[in-house]
């Protein structure tokens, strides 16, 4: 099975429990399923009593803790979340990936659920950049040098549903945004890049949005080195 996946980049403080009785309450309409399980240990079995103590949860982190680390699951409708939130952001951005059945693309209420999620999240953690697609596809922009994408050095890249706060479309010059499938939503500065009915049928070629904005700005799987910092992406010091 392909499942879906939506990652979102963030350096605001996320050890914030008021954001996360929001997110948390708001995912759970759009989702239709209670959070049942949130726990720093994969397989989860920490249950969830309630959205405030899961809250309090996610924000209980040790004095002498630098980041906090947890996996969360939605019910049996097999919707899984990873988390990493990081008291400083300086070096490493806030990571949330929502991790869905394939199964969910075969219908538009499914691929409503799945743009309706990808557009809350965006309002409440206030991403300088976001991703959404299968992961297969995700999953094709690896690095041939084998190490994590640095976020100061390149983008992922450009998929299905991909988000760029102001910013960024400030760096890739916003009249490009007029040439490809992009909106603004409220509550966000942003462009959402939406590319078509779903990950697996879309009307522009990825490859395309990415040679439009910059490809030097996106990760090239077949180079053999890594991009130095601040060259052809922003710095996290210029997106703050």
């Amino acid at each position: 099975m392909n499942e879906i996946q939506m990652t979102f980049y963030s350096l605001i403080n996320l050890f914030d429990r008021t954001l996360w009785i929001k997110l948390l309450s708001e995912l759970e309409k759009i989702f239709g399923q209670k959070l049942s399980h949130l726990d720093v240990n994969d397989p989860m079995r920490k249950k969830v009593q309630d959205i405030e103590s899961a809250a309090d949860y996610i924000c209980a982190i040790g004095k002498e803790e630098s980041s906090r680390k947890l996996f969360g699951k939605f019910g049996k409708s097999k919707i899984e979340l990873s988390l990493s939130i990081f008291k400083d952001a300086t070096f490493f951005p806030n990571c949330l990936s929502i991790h869905f059945p394939e199964k969910v693309t075969g219908d538009s209420e499914g691929l409503s659920m799945l743009r309706n999620g990808f557009e809350e999240v965006n309002r409440c953690l206030e991403p300088f950049y976001s991703i959404c697609d299968s992961m297969d596809t995700i999953a094709s922009k690896r690095k041939a040098t084998g190490y994590a994408v640095d976020l100061q050095a390149e983008l992922i890249g450009a998929f299905w549903l991909t988000y760029f706060n102001k910013a960024y479309v400030d760096y890739f010059q916003e009249s490009k945004f007029q040439e490809v499938p992009s909106r603004q939503i409220e509550g966000l500065d942003g462009y959402i890049v939406d590319l078509g009915e779903s990950p697996f049928f879309v009307t522009v070629d990825r490859n395309q949005v990415e040679a439009l904005l910059g490809k030097e700005s996106f990760v090239d799987p077949t180079l053999g080195y890594d991009k130095p910092a601040g060259k052809n992406a922003l710095r996290f010091d210029q997106l703050s």
